[in-house]
């Protein structure tokens, strides 16, 4: 079952084509991953999913409803999460405090705190904390995590939010090798019960998580299936991998 449609959207700035006639559908449960070299078209295809940019073409489908042009805070009251390349995160507050503030879909991150503790919001943070792994690190002011304890912070306030299409861009981009494993076996975890598209460079780390790869070349599909097609395909070898594939 289709959660998200993206059809025949384009995006330009002036005479510039950002994205062209692209189309895009992804299913329930499933962990997609974007590829392409540099100016693909990858993060402005999350920003017109997200709403924070508008389309100049196409249309955008979310369980089965038009939401076009809809402006970023109500897709984020539709279900659509994001986590941005850079961590978006609250520095000055505790772990804790900031996947409280994250909770729900209300209108201020405050006011998400007060209502946390009257809700389903409990549990839902007992079960992040266990997956991000985070429960030593509860009382820490944000500001002190390490680089990828902070991801992993991040990736934990978007599910606070019970969205049910998690965006996530670069989530592995400045980890260790270790960090990055332990954030693969977070995104497995959530594969089925939560739909995911990601956007990566990290080949070893695609390779962990994906079930299905769409390729972007120049704001245009180039191609899209499984690891084993997309590491043998020869246009993507030619224009993002190079002749020696995935590793």
């Amino acid at each position: 079952m289709a959660l998200l449609e993206l059809r025949n959207v384009g995006k330009k700035y002036g005479d510039f084509t950002v994205i062209d006639g692209f189309n895009l559908t992804v299913n329930k449960g499933e962990l997609r991953c974007l590829l392409g070299p540099n100016g693909a078209g990858k993060t402005t295809c999350m920003d017109l999913i997200s709403g924070r940019q508008k389309l100049t073409k196409g249309q955008v489908f979310f369980q089965g409803e038009d939401i076009t042009g809809e402006s970023e805070h109500v897709i984020v009251r539709r279900g659509i999460g994001r986590k941005f390349q850079v961590p978006a995160v609250f520095k000055e507050l505790t772990v804790s405090d900031n996947l409280e503030v994250a909770f729900g879909k209300k209108k201020g991150p405050f006011s998400n705190m007060l209502h946390f503790g009257r809700s389903a919001g409990v549990k839902r943070y007992k079960e992040i904390v266990e997956l991000t792994n985070l429960g030593d690190r509860m009382n820490t002011v944000a500001g002190l995590l390490s680089h990828g304890e902070t991801q992993w912070l991040e990736i934990g306030m978007v599910l606070m939010q019970d969205a049910n299409l998690l965006l996530m861009d670069e989530p592995t981009a400045g980890m260790t090798e270790k960090e990055t494993y332990k954030t693969s076996q977070i995104f497995n975890s959530l594969k089925g019960s939560h739909t995911l598209i990601v956007v990566e460079h990290d080949m070893s780390f695609v390779r962990e998580i994906a079930d299905i790869i769409t390729v972007m070349h120049m704001g245009k599909l180039l191609a899209e299936g499984p690891i084993s097609e997309i590491e043998t395909n020869r246009l993507v070898r030619e224009v993002y991998l190079g002749t020696e594939g995935i590793h």
